[in-house]
């Protein structure tokens, strides 16, 4: 049975896409280091998704030097915010972290086994 091209749009448009971009989830602004007092710029851009979690992808600078790592983020929402916490590793050292998304802010706290530890203020991109 052959359908025209006009019936099988139709129902084309009918089937929801599993395959349809949700809208990117990215924010940049600054993150510090209280230990050492020092500052610089920081990315996190949500890369893909994985048994409930987001894959993010952060990049930026530390002491002057460009840094970047990946991180799974455990997404909670809760009314008009959603709460963020994770864990990964940077030059094999573990850290600890947990944010909330709020509008188009991003801002959280990290803490590592290393003793680094400080906030991150972000704003979608």
């Amino acid at each position: 049975m052959k359908l025209p091209l006009a019936a099988l749009l139709a129902l084309l448009a009918t089937v929801p896409s599993a395959l349809a971009a949700e809208p990117a989830k990215a924010w940049s602004g600054t993150w510090n280091n209280r230990k050492y007092n020092t500052n610089g710029q920081l990315i996190c851009t949500v890369i893909g998704e994985q048994n409930g979690q987001w894959i993010a992808k952060f990049t930026g600078t530390a002491l002057g030097k460009p840094i970047s790592y990946t991180a799974l983020m455990t997404p909670k929402k809760n009314g008009d915010q959603t709460a963020l916490s994770g864990t990964t590793k940077v030059d094999g050292f573990d850290y600890q972290w947990s944010a909330t998304v709020v509008g188009k802010a991003l801002n959280g706290s990290y803490k590592a086994s290393n003793g680094n530890n400080g906030e991150f203020k972000l704003q979608s991109k």
